[in-house]
């Protein structure tokens, strides 16, 4: 029965539930209706049958006793010698209306018990009134007996045979006997049938009453009982799936709702139950694949459809490329072992703050590092300034690996020294999954790429840490301090292009640092008016507040270079040399 119970849908429940409750109130009602309607007959039987029949008896008791009476009358004035006729007549007169009375009076009494008989329904009812009508025939005879007789006696005094009527007068007065006997016992057996169908009338009211206590609070105690089982039945599986997406929307993915029916609730625990499934196996998808993709990548694929997937648009992003000084000679100090433990090692700690800053790993090269920032993940007007942060975090990073490189490479002397160099631009790229119809990658492509990559190299040659585009520093100029380093000839420019270099965020260099860079940049722009005195003058400066400064260094062989072949008038402030970095040599691993 419980497995049956579970089978049945919501709806049939339902139903089933108002059907129990209306087969239980049809059957109170019923049970109500049928001593209602005994109560009714009894009150018919009395109202219309009863009452009505014992007033006729009533009215024949009473016209036969004004019969008797204007009888005697008429008998007193025949005795007397002078009669008045006329009284006499009013006499005979009144006697024979009460005798037509009372026969119309018999015939409406004999009327009422034949409908009596026809419509009553209790077989007892109807032999009752059968009985009765019996009576009432014996009482039309006798009545009309004792009509007869008296109309007889009349005629007898009339012609003055008195000894003749008082003879007849002794069997009058056994008819009156007789007939008064028989209105009594009629009247009786009425009052005792009256009596009796008020007794039973009251035993059905109080048989309605009594159903009505006991069957009531049964009906509502069995409704409520049923009610409450569905209730039950629906409100526990409704709450346990409330509860299990609770606990979904806390993060909680191992719910497994138990289907305990197979209705509508039983078929949505288990639709749930396969959408936890789904989201599991999605969030593990991006657990796994966020190894090697980016999560938010993955996030956004999982929630594109349709042509949407295939979508690649043009946008302006900044493009990160950094790489890891002269790691062909680090790769010689290590095993393979080590050497692996090393890059990875480096490329947890670089990826960190790449993503805590909204940029997107783009790919691994060996040692180097390709993320981009931009749309959706980093807005248009932060996504400069935040890989100036992320870059300039790199450092942070590096001295991290430099403290536990002891420990991963599981010795304390000839450790190799590790340093990074970045290269930052910022430009139109053209970003979306690319790839064959096998393998794809979400990845950028563009000029801006390639330019990153080539101001990672021009790092060597001015021995600085990180250098950035025009647009970058631009773009991120509010939040940032930077050095004018040099104009250069990059790959799809035609002109030259303007790069600088990173040297910290905003208010946080040092005194000495921005001393050396406002002495630096003078330098720069004495050296494009070619006064190569006053430059070398500014760059020597330069080298005693730091002498480790590559830049500065490489200018004072510049200038030295100038001094004894002058570039011309026409010269744009670009170096050109084969013995220095050429940015249209594609860039080779050091």
């Amino acid at each position: 029965m419980k497995r049956l119970v579970k089978k049945v849908k919501i709806g049939t429940k339902i139903f089933g539930l108002a059907m129990s409750m209306l087969i239980l109130l049809t059957a109170l009602s019923y049970l109500t209706y049928t001593r209602t309607v005994k109560v009714t007959n009894e009150l018919i039987k009395v109202t219309d049958y009863l009452v009505p029949f014992e007033n006729l008896i009533t009215l024949i008791d009473t016209h036969t006793l004004e019969q008797e009476i204007h009888l005697g009358r008429i008998w007193r004035l025949y005795e007397t010698e002078l009669a008045d006729t006329e009284h006499l007549h009013r006499e005979e007169k009144a006697f024979e209306e009460r005798g037509r009375m009372v026969d119309l009076e018999v015939e409406a009494a004999i009327r009422l018990l034949n409908e009596a008989v026809y419509h009553v329904e209790l077989k007892s009812d109807i032999i009752e009134f059968i009985h009765i009508r019996s009576i009432l025939e014996d009482i039309e005879q006798e009545h009309q007996q004792f009509h007869d007789h008296a109309l007889r006696i009349m005629q007898l005094l009339r012609d003055n045979e008195k000894d003749d009527a008082h003879l007849l007068q002794n069997e009058l007065e056994q008819e009156e006997l007789d007939l008064a006997n028989e209105i009594e016992a009629v009247l009786s057996e009425i009052s005792e049938f009256t009596k009796h169908s008020a007794q039973v009338m009251e035993k059905h009211e109080r048989d309605v009453l009594e159903l009505i206590r006991i069957l009531l609070p049964i009906a509502i105690l069995i409704g409520l009982f049923c009610a409450a089982m569905v209730t039950i039945g629906l409100m526990r599986p409704v709450k346990t799936l409330v509860n299990g997406t609770k606990a979904v929307v806390q993060g909680n993915l191992e719910v497994n709702l138990p289907i305990t029916s197979r209705d509508e609730i039983g078929e949505l625990s288990g639709i749930f139950n396969s959408m936890v499934r789904e989201i599991r196996e999605k969030e593990r998808i991006k657990a796994t694949f966020g190894q090697y993709v980016d999560p938010r990548i993955v996030d956004s694929l999982l929630h594109t459809s349709g042509s949407d997937i295939d979508r690649v648009e043009k946008k302006i992003m900044t493009v990160f490329f950094s790489d890891v000084a002269d790691f062909s000679a680090i790769s010689e100090l290590l095993t393979p072992g080590g050497l692996v433990s090393l890059i990875n090692q480096y490329l947890t700690l670089a990826t960190e703050p790449i993503t805590r800053y909204s940029g997107v790993i783009d790919q691994f090269i060996g040692d180097a590092v390709v993320a981009f920032w931009g749309p959706p993940f980093a807005s248009a007007e932060d996504h400069a300034r935040l890989a100036c942060e992320a870059a300039l975090e790199q450092f942070i990073q590096l001295e991290k690996l430099r403290r536990r490189m002891p420990d991963l490479m599981g010795f304390q002397k000839g450790l190799p020294e590790v340093n990074i160099r970045i290269g930052l631009a910022t430009g139109e790229l053209i970003v979306g999954n690319i790839g064959s119809e096998q393998l794809q990658s979400y990845t950028v492509l563009g000029n801006t790429k390639n330019v990153a990559e080539e101001l990672e190299s021009a790092n060597k040659i001015y021995g600085t840490r990180i250098l950035i585009t025009e647009a970058t520093k631009d773009l991120a100029a509010r939040a940032i301090e930077t050095r004018y380093i040099d104009r250069l000839h990059l790959a799809g420019f035609s002109q030259p292009v303007q790069i600088f270099e990173l040297l910290s965020c905003k208010g946080e260099l040092e005194s000495d640092a921005a001393e050396m860079r406002d002495i630096f940049e003078e330098g720069l722009r004495l050296y494009r008016k070619q006064e190569w005195g006053l430059a070398q003058t500014r760059f020597e400066s330069c080298l005693k507040l730091t002498t480790h400064d590559k830049a500065a260094a490489l200018y004072l062989t510049r200038i030295r270079f100038f001094k004894e072949n002058p570039p011309g008038d026409d010269w744009d402030g670009v170096w050109r040399s084969s013995r220095t970095y050429d940015p249209a040599k594609r860039r080779t691993k050091q």
